[in-house]
């Protein structure tokens, strides 16, 4: 019995709910890539920072994080050798909501020239690394 009521007591402590819509935290695009042949960490940097400007330039809050992934060998130390170059482009549900707003309300000379800066730092990111993992995340905080 004791474990019955202890395991309903779970329940309600830590449940959460589990569908993207009734997400409470910030919400993230998340990528992995691997750097691709020819490519290089350095120009995935550059394509993060123009990645970030682009989203400030049009007074947004939302924030583009590259960090860089290592692997740890059987002993648990962590090799040098860079293993993925990861992003997360970060904002909170009321910074996506006015971003998707600037989008769809742009005149065509904005969209023309949105679509010029982001094919510019889209084509960055393809020269120099290849996706193998893209997510929408719910960030959490406590």
């Amino acid at each position: 019995m004791r474990i019955l009521l202890i395991l309903v007591l779970s329940f309600y402590s830590f449940a959460a709910p589990t569908d993207f819509s009734e997400c409470k935290g910030k919400e993230a695009n998340y990528y992995v890539a691997k750097i691709a042949k020819g490519g290089s960490a350095a120009g995935w940097l550059k394509a993060s920072k123009m990645h970030q400007e682009f989203y400030k330039d049009r007074g947004s809050d939302i924030t583009v994080m590259p960090m860089m992934q290592y692997r740890r060998d059987s002993e648990g130390n962590v090799t040098d050798k860079l293993y993925r170059a990861t992003s997360m482009v970060v904002g909170s549900q009321e910074a996506w909501k006015k971003w998707r707003s600037l989008r769809v309300n742009q005149n065509e000379d904005e969209a023309k020239k949105a679509q010029k800066e982001y094919d510019a730092f889209m084509s960055i990111y393809n020269k120099n690394t290849e996706l193998t993992v893209q997510r929408k995340l719910c960030i959490l905080s406590w």
